[in-house]
């Protein structure tokens, strides 16, 4: 953004709520805002427990990391606050005192803080419905609140063909779906939902989906964007060109390929895969804020990118492989795609196997070659 733009000029003096800026797309706004909108007021940023660490401790820790470095000289503090909280807590977790001074200051909230595991239990989906709920009561309360920002995703909506800007009716609505997750049984949970789930990918989707309604019935009078971005990838451009935080989605599986971790990948091939770079969903996001808030309406914009083939992706990258060679690597890089469960299931029992044995051989020489890759988001 350049200086004398209209986004720029939007931000100047607001006073900003972000949840889930400790994830990559949550740092890169973060960045975008603290060295092109120097002259917002102030930013408050939610952040919770996590891993053994404090609240304090990963605010200090996250503006140690790479993407920051072009904006390394600037006084932060004076600009980023910290609220201690937690998204999966009543109220946020948050205190009474910082309450009152985000419903005093606050005029742009970014909520972009979910659980984007796509394993997780009907539970822990849950938090997503119940902390997008406890924004938008929140969010009601803020006398100067200009706009509210939620990060979705493009396959919330994934039941239908076609998907438009516009918000599709749930299979239940979130009330009463959180009404249900608070009166069953842990144990029955998933069994209860189940018709409810059958045709979504994953819980994951499945709560983005009913957050959407929510907001939908529950923002009236509230400036509102909803964005949904597709699948994430490194970034194009800004802040670094190919940055990322984390080996979720086809990062993984790329990385995972590159140091020899991966071998052989079940899929159906001639499936495209909907990429996106993140400095690309970042932007978005800035951008739907600023025409949002001039609109004062409820609006849904689709950030989709270049559909390309895994396989075509997989023969791009390869050449890199020997180009960039990894000091992580484990095993040579050999990947196969195959639409064969059965060999799919062969492949990885025999690389498994042979993984013990390395591991055996290697720990009665006192050596250890275990790998782990981590996120912290």
């Amino acid at each position: 953004m350049s200086d004398n733009s209209q986004i720029v000029e939007f931000f100047k003096n607001q006073t900003i709520f972000i949840t889930g800026g400790n994830g990559l797309v949550g740092k890169l706004i973060l960045e975008k805002l603290l060295r092109t909108c120097w002259d917002l007021k102030k930013i408050y940023l939610l952040m919770r427990p996590k891993k053994g660490k404090s609240p304090e401790q990963r605010f200090s820790d996250l503006f140690t990391n790479p993407c920051f470095e072009s904006i390394k000289g600037k006084n932060f503090k004076s600009k980023v606050v910290l609220i201690c909280g937690d998204c999966n807590q009543p109220g946020l977790g948050i205190n009474s005192e910082d309450v009152d001074i985000l419903k005093k200051e606050t005029t742009c909230i970014f909520h972009i803080a979910a659980n984007v595991n796509f394993l997780q239990t009907i539970k822990e989906a849950s938090y997503i419905v119940s902390c997008t709920k406890e924004m938008i009561k929140l969010a009601k309360e803020m006398a100067n609140l200009k706009v509210f920002a939620y990060v979705s995703t493009a396959y919330s909506n994934c039941l239908n063909r076609h998907i438009r800007e516009e918000i599709y009716a749930p299979p239940i609505k979130a009330e009463e779906f959180l009404d249900l997750v608070n009166s069953c049984n842990e144990d029955d949970l998933e069994n209860t939902f189940l018709p409810y789930l059958k045709n979504f990918p994953n819980n994951y989707v499945f709560s983005k989906c009913l957050s959407e309604d929510l907001i939908k019935s529950s923002t009236t009078g509230i400036p509102t964007a909803i964005i949904r971005p597709a699948i994430i990838t490194n970034t194009i451009k800004e802040p670094i060109p190919g940055y990322t935080d984390n080996y979720y989605g086809v990062i993984g599986v790329v990385a995972g390929a590159y140091i020899g971790i991966i071998r052989c990948f079940y899929t159906k091939k001639g499936k495209r895969l909907d990429l996106v770079p993140a400095d690309v969903v970042s932007n978005c996001i800035l951008a739907a804020t600023w025409k949002t808030a001039n609109s004062k309406s409820l609006t849904v914009y689709n950030c989709v990118g270049k559909k390309i083939l895994l396989e075509k992706l997989i023969n791009l990258v390869t050449p890199l492989y020997e180009e960039f060679p990894s000091t992580k690597y484990l095993w040579y890089t050999d990947f196969t795609l195959t639409e064969s469960k059965f060999l799919y299931n062969v492949s990885s029992l025999w690389y498994l196997s042979l993984a013990h044995v390395v591991d055996f051989v290697s720990s009665r020489f006192g050596k250890s070659y275990g790998y782990k890759i981590e996120s912290d988001t």
